[in-house]
């Protein structure tokens, strides 16, 4: 889901070597892309892909490893410690389908069993976004959001928000020293023809940025919270305009630089390299699959043809990770040494219903800062159209 449609003329821890060695066999992938190599006429066909994410899920959550079980940091004993992060996009409550109510407590469940001390949820709607969308919002996704709130703060979590149309929540339990909200897109937003219907949309994407105290880390973590736009090509006046997602990519490493420039500043003497957040990691649903990925050439040739079908409307490559890798990012799937829960693959299976992997964790400065990735892990859980990505930091 994304904002409303305007016309188009206006647990026990597993051994550390079986997830590192496990071999995926194929049906640990989507079931949607080994279809559409038999079947091209199923490709990109919503229903097909939505029911066979959801029948992937019930096998993984048998066949594949569970991430391990954390302790929550401030617990930990030390000397070396592990900071865990998840990602999930929760499609405002409305599950993978997009009209199924999820109960709130649902999730809940899956959060604590994950018992990340820093969670970010995207398409987690505040009130005050049934203004724009229309008054069943407020009766329906909101108020399912607003009980997700207050159990996540029964949990001890500290709340806040991306300023987007359909914002991102960060929920964090290690100290904030430092907070900011700010938008990838110029205002009123990114407005992109949608479905079959032609309808035209008007969104903001933004960010929340905060600089978070971990014991035993030289300086701060700096982390950003977002979500990139899922049209990556807009409609200004008449014509269509390409590159939404790396310009909105490049707004945020500018203000990524900015900060660290600002701690840079406010830093003297021996202070300097402590103040300075030199360790940062990105968790987002960024929209775009990558084909490395992917295990063969058949496997993407379907998720290209999809993003090609005329209600999508999509690239094969929006440029955004080669533009993070050039920025000296690294995607945590990308890491060598970091264990898993998805076998020999470099990637999870899939993380999307499109049978595609589009949530990641980018870090950067990490080895400067005494942290390195520990392990990145999914959850299968069929309560939204995304899973939850898990990266274990060990400081």
């Amino acid at each position: 889901m994304t904002c409303q449609a305007l016309p188009c003329n206006a647990a026990m821890q597993p051994a550390a070597d079986t997830l590192a060695r496990k071999k995926a066999p194929e049906h640990h992938g989507s079931s949607y892309l080994r279809l559409g190599r038999e079947q091209p006429s199923v490709v990109a066909d919503r229903d097909v892909m939505i029911r066979c994410y959801l029948e992937d899920i019930r096998r993984l959550q048998s066949d594949a490893e569970q991430p391990p079980s954390h302790e929550a940091v401030h617990q930990q004993a030390g000397p070396d410690l592990v900071v865990r992060l998840v990602t999930w996009n929760i499609n405002i409550l409305m599950g993978a389908d997009g009209a199924t109510e999820v109960d709130p407590w649902d999730v809940a469940s899956v959060v604590e069993s994950l018992n990340a001390d820093v969670l970010v949820l995207q398409e987690a709607p505040e009130v005050g976004l049934e203004r724009l969308w229309g008054s069943a919002y407020y009766e329906g996704p909101v108020k399912r959001v607003r009980v997700l709130e207050k159990l996540l703060e029964g949990m001890g979590y500290r709340l806040s928000r991306s300023p987007a149309t359909n914002g991102t929540l960060l929920a964090t339990r290690l100290a904030v020293t430092f907070s900011e909200g700010h938008e990838l897109d110029l205002n009123p937003g990114v407005y992109s023809v949608n479905g079959p219907n032609c309808s035209l949309w008007c969104e903001m994407r933004a960010a929340r940025f905060v600089e978070l105290a971990l014991p035993g880390m030289r300086g701060p973590l700096a982390l950003y919270a977002t979500h990139l736009h899922h049209k990556d090509i807009e409609r200004r006046c008449d014509t269509d305009v390409s590159g939404v997602r790396l310009r909105e990519a490049e707004v945020l490493i500018r203000h990524w630089r900015e900060r660290r420039e600002v701690a840079t500043s406010q830093a003297s003497g021996e202070d300097r390299s402590e103040k300075q957040p030199m360790a940062t990691v990105i968790l987002a649903d960024f929209n775009q699959p990558r084909s490395r990925d992917h295990d063969n050439e058949e496997d993407w040739h379907v998720v290209v043809t999809g993003l090609a079908h005329p209600y999508v409307a999509q690239p094969g490559d929006d440029g955004v990770a080669d533009f993070m890798e050039a920025q000296g990012f690294s995607c945590s799937y990308d890491i060598s040494g970091a264990k898993n829960n998805f076998g020999e693959r470099r990637a999870p299976p899939f993380t999307h219903w499109t049978g595609t992997t589009i949530d990641f964790a980018y870090v950067h400065g990490l080895s400067q800062a005494g942290v390195e990735v520990a392990g990145v892990y999914v959850k299968y859980t069929g309560l939204s159209d995304h899973l939850p990505v898990v990266t274990d930091l060990r400081v």
